[in-house]
């Protein structure tokens, strides 16, 4: 197979210099383009990536590996293949189907000189007058050589071993992608999903081939779910994914934009499958780093040419003010107005944070018109501010935005800090693993002004009362509301809420995978405001219980924070 190799090597990179140097080449129905650092030759009747070849040689796929696009309802296959664009600086080409799901997809490949890699961008759309289709989970993904990949690399403190295939047996099968190997671990895909937020890069890399192969992402902008969401990103076979569209850890009880009706297209990325070589899995993930940082740099890409991808866009800034004082550290998403944003999935979603004066930057957005969000600084709902139009070489200012919270009375107590996430309880820094929940205690008594926020678990996962003691000096007559902030919800138990024995709300919170598929930090975040007669709290000792009647194994409710108000 060596000796192959390397004069496909030699085929494909000879003559190459330093210079740019750019091909494409027809074979049946394979078409290649190259560079003079890789390879890639792809399938033109099913779209498929069938090789990628680096200038030494090398086939980082093997035999059957294969880099596609797959979504709910179709693939690319058949498709109508088309030469774009050639020139010195790029070449372009596209792959077309209409798929029976109501949609067309157009996939497209652009590789660049002195690039270690090729661009991949999909364009989707629907026709007025086509029956309604739904915008389910969209991904392309790449399955490589086995020989060559082992380790998984999605951010500094997310990384580890690929076991092989060969020990992920039905057998040793406990749930979805998830197995416990013969030494008595569990290996799951979820332990490498993560947030999108702040990363802009994953991938695998091989321990003794010294080579890398990662998804690079200069924009978040074409992800649904804004910040919070999680992605999955890298797992064994190897196989390497970039989602467009991600189902997983999304609630069930959702309100999504995703049926689409009308007319309607968006463009999906471009990504960079990025390839190198280095001689450590560390060297290899500096490096992916640092070409990501370029990448970022370049956004928007100046050499796109596609009516769907505009060069000329806007920016948002403004100061965002919490009770009149600067609203440090919240989270500010730009996004379509009419749907919770978690759930959008058909547009474009932006996001960045307020400095310490509360001042915030949303650089390089499309023109149209978005609804402004805000989160975070402890407080358990959000701020939305309608009507922001955005519009092309504009800087459009929202000026001071004044962030007045709604209050139910005095706030007698909270439990946690209202950031969307876990934080601060137990288990909620422990890095994502497939079992953690079992570690958490059926029964659990925390006393207000005793007991440290520490001592408060991450999720609660089995049957039993958990029960929040505090004291009050005073009667309350007008009313009081308990606000349980849920970070995430598994396999939809049921949570029964009592004041001093006396059941106040019933809630089932769906299921959006968190707490089996290994997330510590969230999943779906939900509020809930529960109302209640304050004749419930007395003067003296009094009792919350939370209960989880029907709660299933890998189930349970992530909390956010809890608080009390009355008046």
């Amino acid at each position: 197979m060596l000796p192959k190799l390397a004069l496909i090597a030699s085929l494909l990179f000879y003559g190459a210099t330093g210079n740019a140097q750019l091909t494409v080449a027809t074979n049946g129905n394979t078409v290649t383009l190259q560079n003079q650092l890789a390879a890639f030759s792809f399938n033109t009747t099913t779209a498929d990536l069938t090789a990628i070849v680096n200038h030494k040689g090398t086939s980082l796929l093997g035999k059957k590996g294969r880099g596609y696009l797959l979504g709910p309802g179709f693939s690319m296959s058949p498709c109508t293949y088309s030469l774009l664009r050639k020139t010195d600086s790029l070449i372009e080409i596209a792959f077309d189907h209409a798929a029976s799901n109501h949609f067309h997809y157009s996939l497209h490949y652009i590789i660049r000189p002195n690039v270690s890699g090729i661009y991949c961008y999909l364009v989707q759309s629907h026709k007025a007058g086509d029956s309604a289709g739904i915008y389910g989970q969209t991904r392309w993904g790449i399955g490589a050589n086995e020989s060559l990949f082992n380790y998984h690399l999605v951010r500094d403190s997310i990384q580890g071993p690929m076991p092989p295939m060969a020990s992920l047996t039905d057998s040793s099968k406990i749930q979805d992608w998830t197995y416990r190997l013969a030494d008595g671990t569990v290996y799951t895909k979820y332990n490498y999903a993560d947030y999108i937020a702040d990363r802009h890069v994953h991938g695998m890399a091989g321990t003794q081939s010294g080579l890398g192969l990662f998804v690079i992402q200069a924009s978040h902008e074409y992800l649904n779910g804004g910040p919070t969401k999680q992605y999955q990103n890298v797992h064994a076979t190897p196989y390497l994914i970039c989602m467009f569209n991600c189902g997983h850890f999304l609630s069930d009880k959702r309100k999504s934009d995703d049926v689409i009706t009308g007319d309607w297209r968006k463009v999906d990325g471009p990504f960079l499958l990025y390839t190198n070589e280095g001689s450590s899995t560390d060297a290899l993930w500096t490096n992916a780093k640092q070409q990501a940082t370029q990448e970022i740099a370049q956004w928007p890409y100046i050499w796109m040419q596609h009516p769907d991808y505009p060069l000329q866009r806007g920016t948002v800034n403004g100061t965002l003010l919490l009770q009149g004082q600067p609203a440090a550290g919240a989270n500010i998403i730009l996004a379509a107005p009419g749907y919770d944003w978690q759930a959008q999935t058909s547009g474009y979603i932006y996001y960045s944070k307020t400095d310490k004066q509360g001042n915030f930057s949303l650089p390089h957005v499309r023109a149209g018109q978005y609804t402004l969000y805000a989160y975070g600084c402890n407080q358990t709902e959000q701020f939305t501010k309608a009507g922001i139009a955005v519009e092309a070489h504009t800087t459009t200012s929202t000026g001071s935005l004044l962030w007045q919270p709604v209050k139910h009375g005095a706030t007698l107590w909270q439990l946690g800090i209202a950031d969307r996430t876990t934080s601060g309880f137990n288990l909620s820094n422990h890095s994502r693993e497939y079992g953690l929940f079992n570690l958490v205690p059926d029964t659990l008594d925390f006393t207000i002004g005793k007991n440290q926020v520490a001592d408060w678990y991450y999720a609660q996962t089995k049957p039993g009362n958990w029960n929040i003691h505090f004291p009050l000096t005073r009667n309350y007559k007008k009313g009081a509301t308990l606000t349980i902030a849920i970070a995430g919800a598994a396999k939809n138990s049921t949570l029964r809420v009592l004041v001093n024995g006396r059941q106040v709300s019933t809630y089932k919170p769906g299921n959006d995978a968190s707490v089996y598929r290994s997330a510590v930090a969230g999943g779906y975040y939900q509020l809930l405001e529960i109302p209640f007669d304050s004749k419930l709290l007395t003067s003296g000792n009094n009792t919350i219980t939370l209960q989880l009647p029907d709660v299933k194994n890998g189930g349970g409710i992530m909390y956010d924070a809890i608080k009390l108000e009355a008046e």
